[in-house]
C-alpha cells in the first residue's frame, strides 16, 4: 500500500483536518500516505455530521476564521476533494461500513473514498512504515 497510513477515527473537525492536512503536506513532499476512514470518522462523513470537540469549541469561530486566513478549508469533503486531486489514496473501511449500515451497507460509501476490505487494511498496517491515528 503506502509508507504511512493515518487512520481517521473521529468525527470531529479537528481530526479531519489534522489528519487532511498532513497527508496533503506529506503528499507534497513526495512521500507516500493514505488515510482511512473507520468508526466515527466514517459516520460522519457518511451522516454529513462534523463538530468541534469540547475542549476546542470556545475557539471554533477563531479556528474557522485562521484556517480561512491560511487558505485551508475546514469543510472536510473540500479536504478530501484536494487530497483526492493530489492522488492521497482515501478508504473507507468496509468492515466498519458493515458495522455502521448492514450487510451490504445501507449507504453509498462517502464520496472520494475508495471500499478497503479489512484483510487489506490489516496488510497494509502490517507494511507499513507508520500508522498513527488523528
Amino acid at each position: 500500500m503506502v509508507d504511512t497510513i493515518i487512520i481517521c477515527k473521529e468525527a470531529k473537525i479537528n481530526s479531519y483536518l489534522s489528519a487532511l492536512v498532513i497527508a496533503i503536506n506529506t503528499k507534497k513532499k513526495g512521500d507516500d500516505i493514505s488515510i482511512v476512514f473507520m468508526q466515527e470518522g466514517l459516520a460522519g462523513l457518511i451522516d454529513k455530521k462534523f463538530r468541534f470537540p469540547e475542549g476546542l469549541e470556545p475557539y471554533s469561530e477563531d479556528i474557522k476564521k485562521n484556517a480561512a486566513e491560511m487558505g485551508v478549508s475546514i469543510d472536510p469533503f473540500d479536504l478530501i476533494k484536494h487530497a483526492k486531486g493530489m492522488g492521497i489514496p482515501l478508504y473507507a473501511c468496509q468492515a466498519w461500513m458493515k458495522l455502521l449500515g448492514g450487510k451490504p451497507p445501507k449507504f453509498d460509501i462517502p464520496e472520494g473514498l475508495e471500499k478497503l476490505e479489512l484483510n487489506d487494511l490489516v496488510d497494509a498496517i502490517a507494511e507499513a512504515k507508520k500508522v498513527f491515528t488523528l
